[in-house]
């Protein structure tokens, strides 16, 4: 069982929920242990984007949790797109029933089932050896 250390990318003043239930699930529902490192308070501008590219340079994988204003969230660009520029596995993960569209400059959204969620993990766990 590989740790995985995930940061999780969402609309901060909206989708607060989406996060903690995400951790909350994976703890039961993958095989991986999973290391929060979400930004889990508000920061002043500059502060938190220093916060956010020290946790994305922390992490194996970032998640992004599609709510209805994801799209619009410019914090979620800003990470996203840090994510990308060092180049970190971005999964987008769009809740059940929801039918939100995510970044259309990343990859395809997948579900929020956990077996589908655990196949994208697994696909990245294996880069840590």
């Amino acid at each position: 069982m590989a740790t995985l250390s995930i940061f999780v990318s969402f609309e901060f003043d909206k989708d607060e929920n989406l996060k903690s239930k995400f951790y909350a699930e994976a703890k039961s529902e993958t095989h991986h242990r999973v290391v929060n490192r979400a930004l889990n308070e508000a920061y002043p501008s500059n502060a938190w984007k220093k916060k956010a590219r020290e946790a994305i340079v922390a992490s194996d994988v970032v998640v992004v949790l599609i709510g209805q204003d994801t799209h619009n969230a410019q914090g979620v660009r800003v990470e996203t797109d840090m994510a990308r520029g060092r180049q970190k596995p971005i999964i987008q993960i769009r809740p059940q029933g929801s039918t939100h569209t995510g970044l259309k400059h990343l990859n395809k959204p997948i579900a929020w089932h956990w077996q589908t969620i655990n196949a994208k993990l697994d696909a990245i766990a294996p880069r840590k050896r």
